[in-house]
């Protein structure tokens, strides 16, 4: 690699990552939902998802995004306190506490999933069919790159 190739990828992993989280922000604001972070925006789609396939109990969740269920415990405590997520238990075993979405959680969950909606399509509309291949290939990789990065700092 030379080091105008590192620079250049530093560059993106640092700014446009940042970028398209001040993008998320600012897009909530708009619509009504900025007493929510970005990280609690990703915690209701992992919910919303979760749900979906009967999988929404608090490891569950934590293991998709990749967090400790301490940390998932202070989020899902903030969002069922501001009123996007709900706590039950499971019907034959009040052991198992599965969360699920609000309508409140679930008109969140809608507008981000918009707003990442617009946000693919209008990248994709600037590249080519190969260029858009190349990048997705690319993108795989770098998604397996940091999937194992994370499961080798979970075991230190």
């Amino acid at each position: 690699m030379t080091p105008e190739q590192r620079s250049s990828l530093n560059h993106f992993f640092v700014h446009v990552f940042n970028r398209i989280l001040a993008c998320e922000e600012q897009a909530l604001s708009r619509v009504g939902a900025s007493d929510l972070s970005v990280k609690e925006l990703h915690v209701l789609e992992a919910v919303s998802d979760l749900a979906a396939e009967h999988r929404n109990t608090m490891t569950q969740i934590a293991d998709t995004l990749s967090i400790r269920v301490s940390s998932l415990t202070t989020a899902v405590n903030t969002l069922v306190r501001k009123g996007y997520l709900e706590r039950g238990g499971e019907p034959g075993d009040r052991r198992v506490i599965r969360v699920r979405l609000t309508p409140k959680g679930e008109e969140a969950n809608h507008l981000h999933a918009q707003f990442h909606a617009r946000m693919v399509d209008s990248a994709a509309e600037k590249l080519s069919e190969e260029e858009l291949d190349t990048l997705l290939r690319s993108l795989s990789q770098l998604e397996q790159f940091f999937q194992d990065m994370s499961r080798q700092n979970q075991t230190m």
